[in-house]
């Protein structure tokens, strides 16, 4: 007879007893952190569990690993974010009301589940986290000024909030409007930001100033998917950019009391304009262009060709003031001053020196808040240093994730909006990977033998030669950790890599660190009293070094492009980034496999298909992405508009168009009649000869009239109204560069229209389908006397001929802006004629 459980729990097989319970528990319990108890892995009849049982019960021992390291916690800023970039890429505002009510409900659900359901606690606070982000986004559009509905020529008068100086000495006022006339602008920006061209004594900072000028608005995305830079303008408060016409003058000011804060504000510009001037006489050109980026975050002065230099060898950070800058300051001033305090015992006995110097370094880190103008990456910088030497304060580690998570939250709660830019994402991706990767480092070394043998005693290198080598590795661990960090977000905001940036941080680095920061902190420090000459002239030496070294390694080469990234690679790719980062047990490999389904969505065939044709926003650039190079109507096109595109094409090559002179293309001089309307409408068959023969490149009778035929469609770009209809009747896709009522062809052509544009942004276009049309006459002549024949022909009075119906391809339209009513957006549908909205449906 088989005796009872309760009877076999005392007596093993070998006699011995078993452990009592509480000794089990004891074993049990750090088990599940490093392998799995014997209870997961076998049955009721000891047989070993198959392989999926074992994946289950791996995957219940890692997620309880994970549940001890504040997993929940980390996670809350990234559903914050999610909540607020669902927010901001929603096409219409979402209401408050239901963000609100969602918000308290799943936060009274955390509350009210915490004690008994802590996982459904953990679900609803998480999702709360969602609601909250976007109530933040909310609340930050919120009493924002609007945006220019449309570019126009007035008379503005306004206050002088800052200014600054560009490469080439133009002034750039950043001007508090309070007026307008000649015209009257009846929905006006807040604040404009305009530039001044013609020589004069640039006005200060607080002054009134008045002028003649041209207002534009701000432009959306160069192409879908591309960054909108209307939305950037909009949460910045600046509502139009332009220029003066003639020198900008002073206005007499109304006798009025400033509030106090304006008047700070004023002040604390006039002394970053002081800061500026002082470094700059001392450093000329690119090292005082780029200390006052350090010092104020004033970039006039640097020249094209370095900043260039800078973008490609993945150094363009130092130019931002950032986390590292703020760090270097504030860690410089901190260990200076912790180790001035230990040279008297007395003191370091009977007060915590290493607090007073956390304070010190909080004060200065504000101090350079305050002097660098307080713009949102130097705020996001200052918060994350904050919360970290607070830490210090309560004697608590200041790297961890939990600080850096924290330093998040705060930041959405002030600018949701910076979530969706490269900055947040960069800097934050940089941070957390840094402190995930000497985490596992350290967590290694601990692991390792205390022990050493006799033999590596005698192969142990002196000590400052180990110190040497120790700094060199940290270094190039730290420059390719927070390279590979952030390369991802900066292939999809700048679609291009670093593919030197190793080597550029690890030869420039080290002057930033040792010589530019710490000089610059003390040319600060010692500038109220005049003793800043050395202090700068130091700084200019170790600048000059991160120049030299810039121009090199760009000079070597690897600046990859990669073009254009699809949104779901790089979800899937930043979600494989948080889990790599964020897990501590094995689940971090789940991060490994995302990051590899991102990098093959972004390859063929599963990334979409480049665009063929790419139309801007007002329809006057058109560019062609062909086998050799990107094909545009435009001898000299846009450079902010034509560049982006390059980059996001991977760089191809500019062909520009071939322009015939109007001697050889005959226009009519006649009346406006319709034989008149039919003689210029000649105008388009030599250039669609001509594209005949040329095909995949523009032919121009001039800027405004063109024709190309690339992948069996014709596409004619005009800006005349009268020759829309004969576009229609010859060609397959006509883009119009004037605002006209006229929404579609009778020919079944496809039309475009400047009016169109207004409200879709700018279009990508891919030929789907394309039939093969007959050709026109005469394709076998050349280009010259196809159009001597076509003007005598009009000569003689041969009027247009009748064309035969045909079959036009297929395009598929990718507009970037089409039924996006946002505040950023909302201006494209404001008609100034009738002072009101014409909003889709």
């Amino acid at each position: 007879m088989q005796p009872k459980r309760t009877e076999l729990a005392k007596v093993q097989e070998d006699g011995k007893p078993f452990p009592s319970s509480t000794v089990l528990q004891r074993q049990e319990k750090p088990a599940l952190t490093h392998r799995l108890p014997a209870r997961l892995t076998e049955n009721r009849t000891g047989q070993s569990l198959g392989l999926r049982s074992r994946f289950a019960a791996a995957l219940v021992s890692a997620s309880g690993a994970e549940t001890g390291h504040g997993l929940v916690l980390l996670l809350v800023p990234v559903m914050m974010g999610l909540g607020a970039g669902l927010f901001y890429m929603a096409p219409v505002n979402p209401p408050i009301l239901p963000l609100a009510v969602g918000f308290l409900s799943f936060l009274l659900m955390t509350l009210i589940t915490r004690a008994g359901r802590p996982k459904l606690a953990c679900a609803a606070g998480l999702t709360a986290a969602v609601f909250a982000g976007s109530l933040a986004a909310t609340v930050e559009l919120r009493g924002v000024g609007p945006l220019l509905d449309s570019d126009v020529t007035t008379e503005v008068t306004g206050l002088v909030e800052a200014r600054d100086f560009d490469a080439g000495g133009r002034v750039r006022y950043l001007i508090r409007l309070a007026g307008t006339a000649d015209p009257l602008i009846r929905r006006p920006p807040r604040r404009v930001r305009l530039v001044a061209r013609s020589p004069h004594s640039p006005l200060p900072v607080g002054s009134l100033i008045s002028g003649r000028a041209r207002l534009s608005a701000p432009s959306g995305p160069v192409l879908p998917g591309g960054y909108d830079f209307a939305f950037g303008a909009f949460v910045d408060g600046i509502g139009a950019h332009g220029f003066f016409y003639r020198a900008p003058r002073a206005v007499p000011a109304a006798s009025a009391n400033p509030r106090l804060v304006e008047t700070a504000r004023l002040q604390l510009r006039q002394l970053r304009e002081h800061v500026s001037a002082r470094i700059r006489s001392l450093l000329p050109g690119d090292p005082g262009g780029i200390g006052a980026a350090l010092t104020v975050s004033d970039r006039r002065g640097i020249s094209q060709a370095t900043v260039e230099a800078l973008r490609a060898t993945g150094l363009a950070h130092i130019l931002a003031i950032s986390g590292l800058h703020m760090a270097l300051a504030a860690g410089t001033l901190f260990v200076g001053l912790r180790m001035a305090l230990a040279l008297f015992p007395g003191l370091v006995e009977a007060w915590p020196v290493k607090k007073a110097a956390a304070i010190g370094a909080m004060l200065t880190a504000t101090a350079y808040l305050l002097i660098s103008g307080g713009s949102v990456p130097t705020l996001r910088a200052w918060i994350m240093l904050m919360v970290m030497l607070v830490a210090v304060l309560a004697d608590r580690p200041a790297l961890t994730m939990r600080n850096v998570a924290l330093a998040a939250i705060l930041i959405i709660l002030i600018s949701p909006s910076a979530v969706v830019g490269p900055g947040f994402q960069m800097s934050f991706a940089a941070t957390a990977a840094l402190i995930s990767a000497y985490a596992a480092l350290t967590g290694r070394k601990r692991k390792q033998e205390p022990g050493m043998s006799s033999a590596h005693r005698f192969l142990k290198p002196p000590e400052w030669l180990a110190r040497i080598v120790r700094g060199m590795i940290g270094l190039a661990i730290t420059s390719l950790v927070a390279g590979l960090a952030t390369g991802l977000f900066s292939a999809h905001h700048f679609n291009r890599v670093a593919g030197n940036g190793l080597l550029a941080n690890m030869l420039a680095m080290p002057l930033v660190t040792f010589v530019v920061m710490p000089s610059g902190l003390v040319a600060m420090l010692t500038m109220p009293f005049g003793l800043d000459a050395w202090p700068l002239q130091l700084m200019g030496l170790g600048l000059r070094g991160v120049v030299a070294v810039a121009r090199y390694v760009h000079g070597l080469g690897g600046d990859l492009l990669v073009g254009q990234l699809p949104m779901r690679a790089t979800v899937a790719a930043g979600a494989g980034f948080i889990v790599l980062v964020m897990l501590r047990s094995r689940l971090r490999i789940a991060g490994i496999a995302l990051i590899a389904a991102g990098a093959v969505l972004a390859l063929p065939p599963l990334a979409p298909r480049a665009p063929d044709i790419l139309v801007s926003e007002d329809g006057r650039l058109i560019g062609l992405n062909t086998p050799d190079g990107l094909a545009s109507n435009a001898a000299r096109p846009s450079e902010f508009t034509f560049r982006q595109w390059q980059t996001a094409l991977r760089g191809p090559q500019h062909l520009p168009p071939v322009t015939y002179s109007t001697a050889l293309i005959a226009t009519s001089t006649e009346p406006e009649t319709q034989a008149a309307h039919e003689m210029q409408a000649e105008i388009l068959d030599p250039l669609i000869a001509a594209a005949a023969d040329q095909p995949s490149r523009f032919q121009c009778a001039s800027r405004g009239v063109c024709a190309a035929i690339y992948k069996q469609a014709t596409i004619i770009a005009i800006d005349r109204a009268e020759l829309i209809g004969p576009a229609c009747d010859r060609a397959d896709l006509v883009i119009v560069a004037i605002p006209v009522y006229m929404s579609a062809c009778r020919s079944g052509a496809t039309l475009v229209t400047s009016r169109s544009l207004r409200r879709s942004g700018a279009l990508a276009i891919r030929i789907v389908a394309a039939d093969q049309p007959a050709p026109p006459p005469g394709i076998g002549a050349s280009a010259a006397t196809r159009v001597a024949s076509q003007a005598v022909r009009r000569s003689s009075g041969i009027g247009a001929r009748r064309r035969a119906p045909r079959k036009h391809p297929v395009f598929d339209i990718e507009a970037a802006l089409e039924g996006v009513v946002r505040p950023w957006t909302v201006q494209r549908y404001y008609d100034w004629r009738t002072q009101s909205y014409d909003l889709p449906q």
